[in-house]
């Protein structure tokens, strides 16, 4: 426990203050988070398909496609292109590189590495969208709802952290049927209820008083992402369990890996932000 203090002390200060200060900081910080979780990535998949993705093509496509997203900060339409088409470069580039190597199994070598960029790169790169949001639709005629980029940023990060602290303590406190036990023998379905409970709390205040979302919007935001978060802490069990780990890294004293700590935040920031684009 007492780790884990440290280590939040230290990294939330920091990563409120990139958030804060925005621009080239919270890319620098994002992209950081992203160079080692792909690492992370690399030994799962090394463990799970007893392969090894390529080096060059997880960290070049991770770094290219969140640079394509702090690009595309601003320009209507272009968050989609960039990072679509880097990230689709990045696939056809792995698998060809795999195939001309005539190393054993270089579809799966090749595949593990354009899953790895779309799923740790692609979804962190939301956090850049986030925090330089702009509505496409907020300089037509009569005005829309246009939030603040910092404000969608606070409510996806506080979000998570309250579906995950409320499926904790519930899960402990209630305890019953496990939620999967195939995948997560510990999670149970009082904590998750009690997690989007928390969640659906927190992100409805939060998105009417502190975004100013309108409340039909912010209901169905609150609705949707403590699921978002749960499926991705879901998920980051079900790729552990694949490769025989219980933490995806050790960066994090008390926490594990980046990917342990930021697994439930890689789905909710792009549920927070294309429910904001399209609501």
């Amino acid at each position: 426990m007492r780790a884990r203090l440290l280590t939040a002390a230290i990294g939330i200060p920091v990563f409120l203050g990139a958030a804060v200060a925005g621009g080239v900081w919270w890319l620098l910080l994002v992209s950081f988070i992203a160079v080692v979780g792909l690492a992370e990535w690399h030994g799962l998949a090394r463990r799970a398909l007893q392969v090894s993705p390529p080096w060059d093509a997880l960290l070049g496509g991770g770094l290219a496609v969140l640079l394509a997203a702090y690009n595309a900060v601003g320009k209507p339409g272009a968050p989609g292109l960039g990072a679509g088409a880097a990230m689709f470069g990045v696939a056809v580039y792995a698998l060809a590189r795999e195939a001309l190597s005539r190393r054993r199994r270089p579809a799966a070598a090749g595949g593990a590495a354009a899953l790895g960029v779309v799923y740790v790169a692609g979804c962190l790169a939301h956090l850049l969208l986030l925090r330089g949001f702009e509505h496409p639709a907020a300089a037509a005629p009569g005005g829309v709802w246009a939030p603040d980029g910092f404000a969608l940023t606070l409510l996806a990060v506080g979000g998570t952290w309250l579906t995950d602290t409320g499926a904790f303590f519930v899960g402990r406190a209630v305890g019953g049927r496990k939620l999967m036990p195939a995948l997560s023998p510990n999670k149970t379905v009082s904590g998750a209820v009690g997690g989007w409970v928390a969640g659906f709390v927190g992100l409805l205040a939060g998105g009417v008083f502190l975004a100013e979302i309108p409340l039909t919007k912010a209901l169905v935001l609150a609705a949707a992402t403590p699921v978002a978060a749960q499926l991705g802490d879901l998920l980051q069990s079900a790729l552990k369990r694949e490769a025989g780990v219980k933490d995806s890294g050790r960066l994090l004293p008390g926490h594990g890996g980046v990917l342990d700590r930021f697994d439930s935040l890689m789905l909710a920031a792009p549920t927070v932000y294309y429910l904001s684009v399209w609501l």
